[in-house]
């Protein structure tokens, strides 16, 4: 198993020489793209990640988190023009929110339902024709996407358990020995999931409240 550390750009305080963080950044998307399932850090917490159309890894993620096949995965964009691959009738409620937490320096965790297009494959949308997507928060991991497509990301951990792994040592090493590449990040990771909110409606619906909270989310429309 290979393990890569990375940084997240922009600190002020990466050690690692642009050059070199530059060919950590193919070596990690090649990886993606060659249907490898990654350890990986999202915004807030460690997650498992693999190609959102890459049903072969998909299917080894469910097995690996002993999850139920019928509940499924976020998919984690680098930019909005990668909405056009995954959804479709977006209306003015999703609009705004992604105005005002995605399309930013720094986007926010914020994870929102939408309706699918024709594109996504079933082990990452549900029964009723929607898709949970996260604009990535880590530059250095929108940086990898652009490179190999958006990319699923579920937590490093068993289903079922309540753990939000912020490190490498959080993740139980029934996933860690399953992986096929860990990446690590230098920078500290807070440890709080992602809020999600359905707006496949004009009327947002909470169904986690994480990192943003839902009174905050409603002030912004």
């Amino acid at each position: 198993m290979d393990e890569i550390i990375i940084s997240e750009a922009n600190t002020g305080s990466s050690s690692v020489p642009e050059e070199a963080q530059d060919k950590k950044i193919r070596t990690i998307a090649d990886a993606l793209i060659s249907s490898k399932i990654l350890l990986i850090p999202a915004s807030t917490i460690y997650g498992i990640s693999c190609r959102y159309d890459d049903r072969k890894a998909l299917n080894r993620i469910y097995k690996i988190k002993r999850r139920r096949p019928d509940m499924p995965f976020i998919v984690l964009i680098s930019n909005t023009n990668q909405l056009e691959m995954l959804v479709k009738d977006l209306n003015i409620t999703a609009k705004k929110l992604i105005e005002q937490y995605w399309k930013i320096k720094k986007p926010r965790p914020l994870t929102l339902i939408l309706r699918k297009n024709d594109g996504p494959v079933g082990l990452i949308t549900d029964a009723i024709g929607t898709i949970a997507v996260r604009m990535a928060g880590l530059k250095v991991i929108r940086d990898i996407i652009s490179l190999s497509g958006p990319i699923v990301s579920t937590s490093a951990t068993l289903s079922g358990t309540s753990i939000s792994p912020k490190d490498i040592s959080a993740v139980p090493s029934d996933i860690r020995e399953n992986m096929d590449m860990v990446v690590r990040l230098k920078n500290a990771l807070n440890g709080t999931e992602s809020t999600i909110v359905d707006v496949t409606g004009n009327t947002p619906i909470l169904i986690r409240e994480g990192a943003l909270s839902f009174e905050s989310i409603l002030r912004e429309l």
